[in-house]
């Protein structure tokens, strides 16, 4: 679905249904959909929040960018580590935080990570993929008129910032 989605599409022609969510619900409802898988691995996933965070988005579309950066946390940052997601607003931009204490990635990957089909070198023999996700991550965010960037420090763990026009 990801290949055709990023084959056919592109943000300058990409159909948003946005509506007013709830960003704190939205967040809610993706970990606890993902606890069971996060369990497997001993993850803790954790919701942090200290305001109500409401954006005008499309909820489908932005919970599959979530999803897919919780998933990849679970898959490539270890066992028994904790993943948080995190929503907050400040000059009328939401954020949306996703970080994990777990392995960290490479700086040769980092610069490379938003660029499709590009697998990194931590994902050799890790569950299989396409190097499609962060890429269709990208351009959904882009499509909302938002940016995504992403920090991380091998062996400390990694941090995806997505910011969106409130």
């Amino acid at each position: 679905d990801d290949l055709l989605s990023l084959v056919k599409l592109d943000k300058s022609n990409m159909e948003l249904k946005v509506t007013q969510v709830s960003i704190n619900e939205l967040l809610e409802l993706v970990l606890k959909r993902l606890r069971p898988l996060a369990k497997r691995r001993n993850i803790e996933l954790v919701f942090e929040s200290f305001r109500p965070v409401i954006g005008e988005i499309d909820e489908v579309k932005l919970t599959l960018s979530v999803t897919n950066l919780v998933e990849n946390a679970i898959k490539y940052s270890g066992r028994a580590v904790e993943i948080t997601a995190e929503a907050s607003v400040s000059n009328e931009t939401v954020e949306i935080r996703i970080g994990d204490n777990g392995s960290g990635i490479s700086s040769g990957d980092l610069r490379h990570i938003f660029d499709r089909f590009y697998r990194g070198n931590a994902t050799a023999g890790e569950p299989p993929g396409m190097g499609l996700g962060l890429a269709y991550v990208k351009l959904l965010t882009e499509a909302h008129g938002g940016s995504i960037t992403v920090s991380s420090s091998e062996g400390k763990g990694t941090c995806f910032t997505i910011k969106l026009p409130q």
